[in-house]
């Protein structure tokens, strides 16, 4: 296993890895690769972008996007999107790259990470066993515009 940094060309890889990941259950979105290299292009050229890659026999089996600003007195890191192969995953993989992230985040002076999951899904059970809190006193919105 290889932790590196995201770099530009590995847009066509991660868009692939989305689509196997977000497509399939419990998620059952409708990506096409042309959405997902959008979305990717996006995050990767947002200011202060922070993401890494893990990488298994040379190919990219996880990614964790995301991006850093600063907030009143401290620096907080909005992680974007996380991902696993769903051939790699309950294997550590997405352990050692989530942990790894915040360890590099932690020595950039990021005070810590804020991020939306779904209370039904193995998603929000995988965070809390990383040491996430699910913020009481917060609420997450979406307002539909058509």
């Amino acid at each position: 296993m290889n932790i590196r940094k995201v770099v530009h060309s590995d847009i066509i890889a991660l868009a692939q890895l989305m689509l196997s990941v977000y497509n399939a259950p419990p998620w059952n979105e409708e990506w096409t690769e042309k959405t997902a290299r959008q979305s990717l292009e996006s995050l990767l050229t947002f200011p202060h972008f922070y993401g890494n890659v893990m990488e298994k026999d040379g190919k990219i089996v996880a990614a964790m996007l995301g991006h850093i600003r600063i907030y009143a007195t401290e620096k907080s890191y909005y992680m974007d999107e996380f991902f696993v192969s769903p051939t790699c995953q309950g294997q550590g993989f997405g352990s050692h790259l989530y942990q790894t992230t915040l360890k590099e985040l932690k020595q950039e002076g990021v005070a810590g990470s804020f991020f939306t999951s779904l209370k039904n899904s193995p998603a929000y059970h995988f965070y809390k066993k990383q040491g996430a809190k699910d913020l009481a006193d917060s609420v997450c919105f979406y307002h539909h515009l058509y």
